[in-house]
């Protein structure tokens, strides 16, 4: 390989050219190439969830998404965290039931309740690998 700033020939393991000091660029990236996805999760029922309208947390490759039915029952308040603003997510378990909180590096949060266990870790683990 040689240096694109001064030509000299360089190592492929340096990050810097020896002769000008140039900074190299790396041929690998950085971050794996990201699929695109699309996850879906509702409150339950017998869990303690809405019977007309379940809450409803979605998961894409922008971020994280939830849904839930505003308290006149008009309308569906929405709430969206990309990936990077998200600081952590902690599953809070109750005795049947399971509330998943995502906090943002802001002031934002989300706090969705009465999804079960089980979905629980898979949403936390889905957000835990985009962080």
């Amino acid at each position: 390989m040689y240096c694109s700033n001064c030509g000299g020939e360089i190592n492929k393991t340096h990050r810097f050219c020896l002769h000008c000091g140039q900074k190299l660029k790396s041929t690998s990236p950085s971050k794996p190439v990201s699929k695109s996805f699309n996850y879906s999760f509702t409150s339950k029922l017998l869990l303690g969830g809405n019977f007309l309208t379940p809450d409803k947390l979605l998961l894409d490759e922008n971020g994280v998404t939830y849904q839930k039915r505003n308290k006149y029952l008009v309308g569906v308040d929405e709430s969206f965290l990309a990936y990077s603003s998200i600081s952590y997510v902690k599953i809070d378990r109750g005795i049947i039931n399971a509330t998943i909180i995502i906090s943002s590096k802001g002031s934002q949060a989300i706090r969705a309740a009465n999804f079960s266990l089980s979905d629980a870790r898979k949403i936390e683990k889905i957000i835990k690998f985009n962080l």
